[in-house]
């Protein structure tokens, strides 16, 4: 089964990036607030597929409940793993994520190395729904930033 994979040419993200600094702060506002509702989506689904795991879930659960979405980004942002979310043994949520994802050969309370994905690890479950997801997100990000840009230019 392929994937379909969308990408943006660097010097579009650019063009894009620096159209925002001439946008009102109306347009501003709907930006930042698309990119946090599809963010919030985005945070929903991961929790989802943690919650679905097995191994390590009691790890897993507290990394996905402790996901981050950035309200004032305007492309829309989630970060997992931080410091200030320690467990009993001292390790940290910072420290154990990438295991928690992509897995280890060497720990055995990890799962296994979830392999090869292209240039990086296939991963278990923030990547796979990313992939999953990117699709969608991407339709609805253009939708929205159409919507934006149409209201925006009309002025």
């Amino acid at each position: 089964m392929t994937q379909e994979s969308i990408a943006y040419d660097p010097k579009e993200l650019k063009a894009l990036a620096r159209q925002w600094k001439y946008m009102d702060e109306t347009a501003l506002k709907a930006t930042k607030e698309t990119g946090f509702e599809l963010s919030t989506f985005v945070a929903g689904e991961v929790k989802k597929a943690g919650y679905g795991r097995n191994v390590n879930a009691a790890g897993v659960r507290r990394l996905v409940d402790g996901g981050t979405v950035s309200k004032t980004s305007k492309i829309g942002e989630i970060s997992y793993g931080f410091a200030r979310q320690r467990f009993s043994g001292g390790g940290t949520t910072r420290t154990l994520w990438p295991r928690l994802e992509f897995g280890s050969n060497r720990s055995k309370q990890f799962p296994r190395y979830s392999g090869r994905y292209g240039a990086g690890g296939r991963g278990y479950f923030i990547h796979p729904t990313l992939r999953k997801l990117q699709p969608e997100l991407v339709r609805k990000w253009e939708a929205k930033l159409d919507q934006i840009i149409k209201g925006w230019g009309s002025r």
